[in-house]
């Protein structure tokens, strides 16, 4: 059996990609996964290893802990090093341990909001992968952003099917799960609202947020939804564990894939755009260049990243309603699942 060591920042299990890559890799590799401890639950996989770090002490302290940690780990040249992209510790270990075939993977640009702070970067980001051979990303406009189409490997976004329940669009029950920082969810609560005024004589409607978010988001919403009159209609239910989703996945028919129109957001997938198709829900996503590439006529509507045109995408929904199958969207989603990525 072949070695394989996968290096990321979060926990084991509190990272979906690298989580998903081990439940579908561990009968064929021998899995050693090196993550710090940030004193969350363990979660356990049958065939992988998984090595804690302690975050004890300041930055420097707990850095070199990790790099040592690691180094101790990587001792058989034969062994596969997919490392998501650390800074200083991926290239050190890069540079410490040249014999080894190291995978760098890349699964977001910077998307601070401060367009010099992005900048450097991503810069110093596409700087540390001259050093790899072998550099994985998450998509093709994220490469071409940071400049190495010519050696970026695309290892993609992928999901689950939740829901195997097929939709019926008799009424309109939208579902919004994700982070609740600076996604701007208030501009479709605002959309929402106006099409809720004008149609809610003609079909029955809900709108259920799932998340959170570190500056009070949630009541936040809660507050908005209950100021234009939609107590008991917009439903703001704060954080769900993954685990306990498939009961609104079955419950809701479309699903929201909001991200403010920005270029830091353009070239990043929507893991929820996925998830949305998968469970044969139709979505109302902005038209980011990532959503672009797979929401079509058939499986939803793109739309802008205002109240108004979020109003008119329900509109279009609306109107599209009968056309929807919920089955065909999942069948024709499935390249998306992470057993065909993986």
């Amino acid at each position: 059996m072949k070695n394989l060591r996968i290096i990321d920042q979060a926990q084991f299990g509190y990272h979906t990609d690298n989580f998903k890559h081990c439940e579908y890799l561990n009968e064929e590799y021998e899995i050693t996964f090196i993550c710090w401890d940030h004193g969350l639950p363990k979660i356990e996989m049958t065939g992988v290893r998984v090595v804690y770090v302690s975050r004890r002490g300041n930055m420097v302290v707990r850095t070199w802990r990790f790099l040592r940690t690691a180094l101790g780990q990587l001792k058989d040249s034969r062994e596969i090093v997919f490392i998501k992209y650390f800074k200083v510790v991926s290239l050190a270990l890069r540079l410490l341990r040249p014999k080894h075939l190291f995978v760098l993977d890349i699964r977001t640009g910077s998307v601070h909001k401060n367009k010099f702070v992005r900048r450097f970067h991503d810069a110093r980001l596409k700087f540390e992968t001259l050093f790899f051979k072998h550099v994985t990303v998450i998509s093709q406009s994220l490469a071409e952003k940071l400049g190495i189409a010519h050696k970026a490997h695309i290892l993609p976004l992928g999901a689950d099917v939740i829901s195997s329940t097929n939709k019926s669009f008799e009424s309109l029950h939208l579902l919004y799960v994700g982070t609740l920082f600076n996604r701007n969810i208030d501009v479709t609560v605002h959309g929402f609202k106006k099409f809720y005024d004008e149609f809610k004589d003609q079909i029955s409607l809900s709108y259920t947020i799932i998340g959170d978010g570190p500056n009070n988001e949630t009541q936040g919403l809660r507050t908005l939804s209950s100021e234009l009159g939609l107590s008991g209609v917009v439903k703001v239910l704060g954080r769900i564990p993954h685990t306990e989703l498939k009961q609104y996945f079955d419950a809701c028919n479309i699903g929201v894939s909001y991200v403010p129109m920005t270029d830091y957001y353009d070239c990043q997938p929507v893991t929820k755009t996925f998830e949305y198709l998968l469970s044969g829900m139709p979505v109302i996503a902005t038209a980011t260049s990532e959503n672009k590439i797979v929401v079509t006529l058939e499986n939803g509507v793109l739309v802008d990243d205002t109240a108004e045109d979020f109003y008119s995408g329900l509109k279009a929904v609306f109107e599209k309603r009968h056309v929807f199958d919920s089955s065909k969207i999942r069948s024709r989603a499935m390249e998306y699942t992470w057993a065909a990525i993986v």
